[in-house]
């Protein structure tokens, strides 16, 4: 009889007091230690941070925040300071997580279906998010503000289980699958 080696397959486990964190539009970030990226307008893999206090610097910013183990965070530059955003876990594997976040100058934004007719997330001001749970599908979405789409998404294939976050900036809206990164 042979043995599979799972040695080197599979990202090893984050330690218990873990945290995970990523930034969203940033090119080039600092998280504790650790060097991410995000294209612009969109979401870098989260990283795993031990709980408690550590530095993160984003451009010319640089501040210490603070995490909890266990919870998903999101880094935003808004205005001359960093925020720590609280994202929400992807606990029902039955659904989708669709997250999405407000980074442009919209008092508030609306994730719809393209065609206007059915709300996914509703009110979302700027520097904040919005999240809902949805059945795996194809569809087509979009970011509106009152009944003005702002930009939207052809064929967003969302699967059971994964968590996607999109981004609504001044400059367009841009849908990123969550990953983490343990090593």
């Amino acid at each position: 009889m042979v043995f599979a080696q799972d040695a080197g397959l599979y990202e090893p486990a984050p330690p218990a007091n873990s945290a995970f964190v990523r930034v969203l539009n940033s090119s080039t970030a600092m998280l504790g230690n650790k060097t991410v990226t995000a294209e612009k307008n969109a979401a870098s893999p989260y990283v795993v941070i031990p709980q408690g206090d550590f530095t993160a610097k984003v451009g010319d910013l640089s501040d210490k925040l603070k995490v909890e183990a266990g919870k998903f965070y999101s880094v935003i530059q808004n205005g001359n300071k960093l925020v720590l955003l609280t994202d929400p876990s992807a606990d029902n594997r039955a659904k989708a997580l669709l997250v999405i976040y407000n980074l442009s100058k919209n008092v508030s934004i609306d994730l719809k279906t393209a065609d206007g007719k059915t709300a996914v997330v509703s009110g979302v001001k700027p520097g904040e998010s919005g999240s809902r749970a949805v059945n795996g599908i194809t569809v087509d979405l979009a970011a509106f503000s009152g009944s003005k789409m702002l930009e939207s998404l052809k064929g967003v294939k969302l699967e059971r289980g994964n968590a996607y976050a999109l981004v609504l900036t001044d400059a367009g809206l841009t849908l990123t699958a969550s990953t983490t990164k343990t090593k």
